[in-house]
């Protein structure tokens, strides 16, 4: 049986009393003392994650097991509400689950007392319910009132005797009325322990129609990660053609190449051409590399219109306050690299964005014998609209980062 609450003995002096059940929200922890619930700040506060503080002048006096910890989970509503085209957390659906599993135990544990409660043991090992001592007692009753009967008939007949005899029948009468009452107060409790239990019931088979609508769905992702690897051949033999047509293009390149060697002689006879062009060459810009963001010049020691390349580019949108420019959305990567340049005449000073490009473009020409994918998803990222992804697992998502799954799209991880 799961621990859902702890049961402590009061000094009259101690303050703080410490408990060893999880739970999911601070308001889910409740005390009561000698049977009476508490109030929290006014009666108590939560101390620590694992201990009750009672307030100055509301310490538990001394008593055995009179001071309860004990959880009740909150079963309005569900902890995570998902929405078709919303991205899908982890610690959303453990939530969900783990609050299912703690009301759960708690209505089992609820069951359990409330079923004690409406037995009695035997002292043999064996327990008789309350309903079978409720009907003893009735007998017991009824031939309490028979006698009682028969002690008045007697006492009619006796002076002295019969006094003392209606006093006896009277007694018998009133406790056979109070065995009549409590055996009232076990079937009340016998009656909500049952429709605890049905409850309990309900919950599970509906736990078990989730999991089965689960496996369904993961069963379609298997085929559409199926249909997603044909595509990916198919992209491959693409790949292979566009080495053919680069290889082409090579060729023309050379040839090109040959004719620039012309278009030279020719330059170099026009003298004011050739200034021209010399001075544009000496105005074009030279970016000076640096390894990541981290690494560039402050602003304030900058000349205006310097430019800078970022190798790698990982977390810079946590600093676009001082760029300006950057296309809508970016995230920068270590396989980015971002070309920047400096405006200090502005107010403030910034950095202006002028293009970034992945730092190894050619990789998309290789033909890929082996594809390969990470373990942490380490960026903000979301499938095409009417694409389906698939990763080999495990994949986690990073901190802070989120996969978005658009409708009518599936992720499979396989």
């Amino acid at each position: 049986m799961a621990t859902t609450e702890n049961t402590l003995n009061g000094t009259g002096s101690q303050t703080d009393f410490a408990f060893t059940f999880p739970y999911l929200k601070d308001t889910d922890i409740k005390v009561s003392v000698g049977g009476v619930v508490k109030t929290v700040t006014t009666h108590y506060t939560l101390h620590t994650p694992t201990t009750i503080k009672f307030t100055s002048g509301n310490l538990p006096p001394s008593g055995s097991g009179n001071v309860r910890i004990y959880r009740e989970t909150a079963d309005e509503s569900l902890q995570a509400t998902f929405y078709p085209g919303s991205a899908i957390r982890s610690g959303d659906l453990n939530d969900n689950f783990t609050q299912n599993l703690y009301v759960t135990q708690e209505s089992n544990n609820d069951s359990t007392l409330a079923l004690d409660n409406s037995r009695e043991s035997d002292g043999d090992g064996t327990y008789t319910s309350a309903i079978t001592k409720a009907t003893t007692a009735v007998t017991t009753a009824n031939s309490a009132t028979t006698t009682a009967g028969n002690a008045v008939t007697t006492a009619n007949a006796a002076s002295a005797s019969a006094t003392s005899a209606v006093s006896t029948a009277n007694s018998a009468n009133t406790t056979a009325g109070t065995a009549n009452t409590t055996a009232g107060n076990a079937v009340t409790t016998a009656n909500g322990a049952v429709t605890t239990a049905n409850a309990a019931t309900t919950t599970a088979n509906s736990a078990v129609t989730t999991a089965n609508a689960a496996t369904a769905t993961a069963n379609t992702a298997s085929t559409n990660a199926s249909t997603a690897v044909t595509t990916a051949n198919s992209a491959t033999t693409t790949a292979n053609s566009a080495v053919t047509t680069a290889n082409s293009a090579v060729t023309t390149a050379n040839t090109a190449s040959t004719n620039a060697s012309a278009a030279v002689t020719t330059a170099n006879a026009a003298s004011a051409t050739a200034n021209t062009s010399a001075a544009t060459v000496a105005a074009s810009a030279i970016y000076q590399v640096v390894a990541n963001y981290a690494a560039l010049p402050a602003l304030a020691s900058v000349d205006n219109g310097k430019f800078y390349q970022v190798s790698d580019s990982t977390s810079i949108e946590n600093s676009f306050s001082d760029i300006t420019g950057e296309p809508s959305g970016f995230t920068g990567h270590s396989g980015l690299t971002v070309k920047l340049k400096s405006n200090t005449t502005a107010s403030p000073k910034v950095w202006e964005w002028q293009e970034y490009y992945a730092n190894d473009p050619e990789i998309r020409y290789r033909k890929k014998l082996i594809v390969e994918n990470l373990h942490t998803i380490d960026e903000n990222y979301t499938i095409g609209t009417n694409n389906n992804a698939f990763s080999v697992g495990p994949v986690a998502v990073g901190a802070n980062k989120t996969l978005t799954i658009p409708a009518n799209s599936l992720y499979f991880i396989g």
